[in-house]
């Protein structure tokens, strides 16, 4: 859980000490442009009951946007640093179609699926209309669940993150002005104020 921001290690991690007894507060060091939804889901609930138990403040690096804002969301408090490029609440999908060239190459695949939407992932042809119809949608529910994530964890309304959602890149500075970040500091400054919290 040092090394990277991976659910199975950092969950796992984020439990054990939300389990010990001699831990009375955590600092969570984000430094991540973002990933999987999933993984930033599974990382957000670890993060949320953490909190539940102790203090549990979070110091932003360079980056902590997207999967990296999704799971410093459930924080008593947010460090940054003023130019820290945070925020990014937002879902990007699609995927890579390499049927044509392939074929072009004489390189000849052949599907074999059961089911109307087996092959959606597939990276041999694009989507049809429903299914295009169905990430969509599956791309709008994530949004939603993370929209829902920031305005829980900062205390805030759906109509307030919306209007600072979408997608957008704040800077640390432009952040704190918004509400999404607490203070603008550094690592020490988030260890000092979690001790007040232990």
């Amino acid at each position: 859980a040092r090394e990277e921001i991976a659910s199975h290690t950092l969950v796992a991690a984020l439990s054990a000490v939300a389990a010990d007894e001699a831990v009375k507060a955590v600092v969570l060091r984000v430094d991540s442009g973002g990933g999987s939804a999933l993984a930033s889901e599974q990382i957000w609930h670890a993060a949320k009951a953490l909190g539940e138990r102790k203090p549990l403040v979070v110091s932003m690096g360079s980056a902590a946007a997207s999967g990296g804002y999704y799971i410093s969301a459930p924080a008593a408090r947010i460090f940054a640093g003023a130019d820290t490029l945070t925020g990014s609440i937002g879902v990007v999908g699609g995927k890579l179609v390499f049927g044509d060239a392939l074929a072009k190459l004489g390189v000849n695949t052949f599907e074999v699926h059961r089911g109307e939407r087996a092959l959606m992932w597939s990276s041999m042809k694009p989507w049809t209309d429903a299914e295009r119809t169905t990430v969509e949608s599956m791309m709008r529910a994530t949004y939603d669940t993370f929209v829902a994530r920031v305005a829980e964890g900062r205390k805030l309304d759906r109509a307030a993150v919306e209007a600072i959602a979408q997608g957008r890149v704040w800077t640390g500075a432009d952040a704190k002005a918004r509400g999404l970040v607490d203070a603008i500091g550094t690592l020490d400054d988030a260890v000092a104020d979690a001790e007040t919290k232990g």
